[in-house]
């Protein structure tokens, strides 16, 4: 009878750690899986010296990110700095961009983005603490079509992209994000291509990506 005693008594107990597990893994609460904050520092080893974190800032770093579920509007979007001279001079571009953030759960959530030129779709990460997030993720080459000087040229590149920003009940304040050439081609004669370790950082161009049905 004692053994059947502290059987139920270790059942309970299994029973009680199996739904605190449970309760972790829903949406109001997001866990960052261990290791996946380096991920981040991947995508920054590119980085020839420290002048990009003097541009970009700080970001937030933490296991528990807020809920970044939801769309945003991000309008006027600037681009704010680059770190490859004139030729890409900084500017309001594509006036309105969306964002939409889905399925957020255990520091992974899948995110849309639509500008004037191309809709992109992908999981990405997410770390953070309180309302001060950060999103992470390498786009797996990008293929761009530009003209210069009359002719036509394709530009494959793999970036890196870094947002942060802090959530808060209108939408994503303090917006900022920026996308790091990890690998590309090589530059044909005379044509300004974008380089490893290549940079632009855009932000939302009055402080707050509202937040939006789209």
């Amino acid at each position: 009878m004692k053994k059947n005693k502290i059987y139920q008594g270790f059942l309970l107990c299994l029973t009680g750690l199996f739904l605190v597990a449970s309760c972790t893994k829903n949406d109001t609460v997001t866990i960052v899986p261990i290791g996946t904050e380096y991920y981040v520092e991947d995508i920054l080893t590119v980085m020839p010296d420290s002048a990009f974190r003097a541009d970009f800032g700080s970001y937030a770093t933490g296991p528990i990110p807020p809920k970044i579920e939801g769309g945003y509007l991000v309008s006027p979007r600037q681009r704010v700095k680059s770190n490859l001279g004139d030729e890409w001079p900084l500017q309001v571009v594509d006036p309105n961009a969306f964002l939409r953030f889905t399925s957020q759960h255990n520091g992974i959530a899948v995110m849309e983005m639509g500008e004037d030129t191309e809709n992109t779709i992908d999981t990405v990460f997410v770390m953070g603490n309180g309302n001060a997030f950060t999103v992470y993720f390498i786009e797996n080459k990008v293929v761009l079509d530009f003209e210069y000087q009359g002719g036509t040229y394709t530009l494959r590149t793999r970036r890196g992209v870094v947002m942060t920003g802090k959530v808060t009940a209108d939408g994503l304040a303090d917006l900022r994000y920026a996308t790091i050439v990890m690998a590309a081609d090589s530059e044909p004669a005379g044509v300004p291509m974008q380089e490893v370790g290549s940079y632009f950082i855009y932000k939302d161009g009055n402080g707050l990506a509202e937040t939006l049905d789209w």
